[in-house]
């Protein structure tokens, strides 16, 4: 194909990055185990949510954690040039979306060759790959419905509005979510929708709202541990 001469031209290629991953395997039994994978909010790393996801999950689990495969410095620790990992900021939001569900795909087929059980995949997320978690739970890439989503300070699809929907492969999981009473992102009103928008979708949906700001409250850790023992 030739190209016209004197102009600009923009072109989208492929190349791979790494998926950096942190696991841990349950001490005892052989197996398959249920999974749990994790990941962390914009800024943070695989080993900062590493860090809760034993916290969250009940003995017995396999956990994953993610790192974002795009990099930024900390915001307010640019001077220590502190690094932190993120999903993807760019408009093109089909590019974020793909690279989410790609990254998604290769930790259960990862989790699943040290273990896992396919049937038993659960994820966790944090500020912003929550609402990337809801919208590809409606889409699994693995061929089976999630068995829980836990959503921690984070948003919904943008895209979803009032009234039913179809729900998809995804409308079995049970849903957790929390939200924070003092989120600069997520107000009082924009997270009063949540809930009836998300149980239009899955078969079971609880929301709790915490004290506090945009952080995983601990007061949430204990109900998400029951969440995750009784639906996981």
């Amino acid at each position: 194909m030739s190209l016209p001469r004197g102009e600009l031209v923009s072109a989208a290629l492929s190349v791979e990055v790494p998926l950096h991953l942190t696991a841990a395997l349950p001490e005892g039994g052989d197996g398959p185990f249920p999974v749990l994978i994790g990941l962390h909010g914009y800024a943070m790393t695989g080993d900062e949510m590493m860090e809760f996801l034993p916290r969250l999950a009940p003995e017995g689990f396999l956990l994953l954690s993610l790192q974002g495969p795009h990099s930024a410095l900390v915001p307010g620790k640019e001077r220590d040039g502190r690094a932190g990992f993120h999903w993807g900021v760019t408009p093109l939001v089909q590019e974020v979306r793909g690279l989410h569900r790609t990254a998604v795909e290769k930790a259960i087929a990862w989790a699943v060759s040290h273990g896992g059980d396919p049937a038993r995949v659960s994820l966790a997320g944090f500020s912003q790959p929550v609402s990337h978690n809801y919208r590809l739970a409606l889409d699994p890439p693995h061929g089976r419905p999630f068995r829980a989503l836990v959503g921690i300070c984070g948003g919904i699809p943008g895209e979803w509005g009032d009234g039913a929907s179809p729900g998809g492969a995804g409308r079995p999981a049970a849903v957790f979510h929390a939200s924070a009473s003092e989120d600069p992102f997520y107000s009082p009103e924009r997270i009063s929708v949540f809930p009836d928008r998300l149980r239009a979708r899955f078969a079971s949906v609880t929301h709790r709202v915490y004290e506090g700001g945009h952080r995983i409250p601990s007061a949430a850790l204990e109900e998400i541990r029951a969440f995750l023992a009784e639906n996981g």
